[in-house]
């Protein structure tokens, strides 16, 4: 089990006796177009591994986009990332692959990470281009298929 630390000292001195999980760097390291299978499948079973006690974060760790959304929108564009910035948007992350609305707040928010300013664009973008796809594909009416 994952846990959140929620600034109790004991939990923080648990979560860090190992390394973070690979997963909560995905975000910030890969494209939208660049995740395949496997990759989405880690991300969320490393999301829905987690606990907490917080019902906000609950929906969104269970795969509630909106949840995960309302995590991350009011917050402000952090100095560094660490564990306090990467948890929150791999959760974000985790809805992002089937919700276009949450596809959208990864791009916004990565526009304003200190991250290389061309990884920072190519990463938002890409994350643009997933919501335009997910909203397309939404639309879609049933039955109706390309060629």
């Amino acid at each position: 089990m994952n846990r959140i630390d929620n600034d109790d000292p004991e939990r923080h001195e648990e979560a860090t006796r190992k390394p973070w999980p690979r997963a909560l760097k995905y975000w910030r390291t890969i494209s939208a177009e660049a995740f395949d299978d496997p990759t989405k499948a880690e991300v969320t079973r490393f999301v829905r591994a987690t606990t907490t006690t917080i019902p906000e974060w609950q929906r969104a760790i269970s795969g509630d986009a909106e949840a995960a959304i309302g995590m991350v929108m009011h917050c402000k564009a952090p100095s560094s990332i660490g564990i306090r910035v990467d948890f929150p948007m791999t959760v974000l992350l985790a809805s992002a692959f089937e919700d276009a609305a949450a596809a959208l707040m990864l791009s916004q928010k990565l526009r304003r990470m200190p991250l290389e300013a061309r990884l920072r664009t190519k990463l938002a973008t890409s994350w643009q281009v997933a919501n335009l796809l997910l909203r397309t594909l939404r639309r879609r009416p049933t039955g109706v298929t390309r060629g």
